[in-house]
């Protein structure tokens, strides 16, 4: 496979460097980040459960994750 160049601002290298993880090139980075090809997976996966109830749910698992009793 060629390789191609591409130009990212500043900005965009700056939050690629950031995603690294060990000696990983920017190629792997950026791979890595683009694995997920539905970049809508995951939306809809409370679409059976009612608004009350996926908040309730949410305010539970954040109180358990800062140790609050609920």
């Amino acid at each position: 496979m060629a390789d191609k160049t591409i130009r990212v601002s500043e900005r965009t290298w700056q939050k690629l460097r950031s995603r690294k993880q060990g000696s990983e090139s920017f190629d792997e980075v950026i791979e890595r980040e683009l694995e997920d090809d539905d970049p809508l997976a995951g939306f809809g996966a409370w679409s059976e459960t009612s608004i009350d109830e996926a908040v309730r749910e949410v305010k539970q698992e954040m109180d358990a994750d800062f140790g609050r009793e609920p």
